[in-house]
């Protein structure tokens, strides 16, 4: 080891602090998964890195796996789509506007025919979304209409629309 790399070392060492809380990152974290806002919104309003909220709510590693571990067949995950995203009317147009309420609870119903027991609980439904979005090419348009603090909670009820940045 060279000299200048262990005079490096306690410099490593020194973690910066957080900026924010634990209360912060649990609140972030629920608007999120909830969908009152996406990742770059609660990155933004809370101060906390946008990897930081990916790892917490999504995990570090292996954030497709969970679509195996759901174990929808190939009519299953059709299905889905065509709930989302009326693929058979606009098979390229791959966005929802669709709750996650009603889409995990779609998904549930039809698991249960195979597996009564079959239940989304903590983290498990948004994080499987997030990964079905991800492997499907879905753009979800539903978000900001919860009860946030945020600035895409107008009262015009047009909360269905992708939030676009001031001209």
């Amino acid at each position: 080891a060279s000299t200048s790399s262990l005079a490096d070392a306690p410099t490593l060492l020194k973690m910066k602090a957080p900026t924010w809380t634990q209360p912060q990152l649990k609140e972030a974290i629920q608007a999120i998964v909830t969908q009152k806002m996406r990742f770059t919104e609660a990155s933004s309003c809370y101060g906390i890195p946008k990897g930081t909220l990916y790892d917490n709510i999504l995990g570090k590693t292996n954030r497709m796996m969970v679509l195996e571990e759901a174990g929808l067949s190939y009519y299953e995950e059709t299905a889905v789509l065509e709930f989302c995203c009326d693929i058979s009317v606009s098979p390229y147009n791959r966005r929802t506007k669709k709750p996650l309420k009603d889409i995990l609870g779609f998904v549930e119903k039809l698991r249960r025919e195979r597996d009564p027991d079959f239940a989304f609980t903590g983290l498990a439904g948004f994080r499987w979304w997030w990964a079905f979005c991800k492997k499907h090419s879905i753009v979800s348009l539903h978000y900001g209409s919860g009860s946030g603090n945020n600035n895409n909670n107008n009262n015009n009820n047009n909360n269905d629309k992708p939030i676009s940045p001031p001209p």
